[in-house]
């Protein structure tokens, strides 16, 4: 009578712990966002792709700026951009992309990566803005009205070093902390009915897609599985 009683115990018992010690395991293909570059007025999104045993990951992101003046008059200092790129990534995770187990005994992914990235875009920027000048001889301010257009290839290359885990098991979260170079190419014209001295003020901030020059590289990207 023990025996049965023993193998019907042991028939619930291993199932039960089995469960107990499922571990989480990393999906095969992640949708992500870069909620920073709302802040550039540009919408970046992608995926991450992994290989079988979550030790490496291939990314493929697309971007669209669309700035707008909301009606405003426009400075020569402004920027409208308009346009859209792509970005490519590879990731080396050292550890793998694996399960882990918080201190209150909740399972999350985790890993630790280094990848480097390639991108490349094209833009525009155009339209009728407002110059500025004083004028040293009469003392007055001289403002102008003239019309500018730049047509912008670029592209850059880098890397980056990240940390990327789970939170209450659907939300992925991704740091990264690097940088990389740009080049940049521009075809710009301007309106013929103002000196060329008068174009000095221009942005050239790291925002703006004709920088050229080193290239930081810092934000989160957030994910859910496909």
């Amino acid at each position: 009578m023990k025996t049965p009683l023993l193998i019907l115990v042991c028939m619930i018992s291993i199932p039960a712990l089995c469960q107990d010690e499922e571990v989480l395991t990393a999906p095969n293909v992640l949708f992500k966002t870069t909620p920073q570059n709302f802040l550039v007025n540009t919408l970046k999104i992608g995926v991450e792709v992994f290989n079988k045993s979550r030790t490496k990951s291939y990314s493929l992101y697309l971007n669209g700026r669309l700035d707008s003046d909301n009606g405003a008059q426009a400075y020569y200092y402004d920027d409208f951009y308009q346009g859209f790129g792509a970005e490519f990534q590879y990731r080396k995770y050292l550890n793998g992309f694996t399960s882990k187990k918080s201190r209150r005994g909740n399972d999350f992914l985790q890993g630790v990566y280094f990848g480097g990235y390639l991108n490349g875009g094209t833009f525009s920027n155009k339209g009728e803005f407002w110059i500025s000048n004083y004028d040293n001889n009469t003392g007055q301010v001289i403002r102008s009205s003239v019309y500018r257009e730049e047509y912008i290839l670029n592209v850059g290359t880098g890397f980056t070093i990240g940390y990327h885990r789970t939170f209450w098991k659907v939300l992925f979260f991704d740091a990264y902390l690097g940088g990389g170079v740009q080049l940049s190419t521009v075809d710009r014209n301007f309106g013929t009915t103002v000196p060329d001295e008068y174009y000095t003020q221009y942005y050239n901030g790291i925002n703006a897609p004709h920088y050229r020059g080193i290239m930081p590289k810092i934000g989160i990207a957030l994910g859910v599985a496909l």
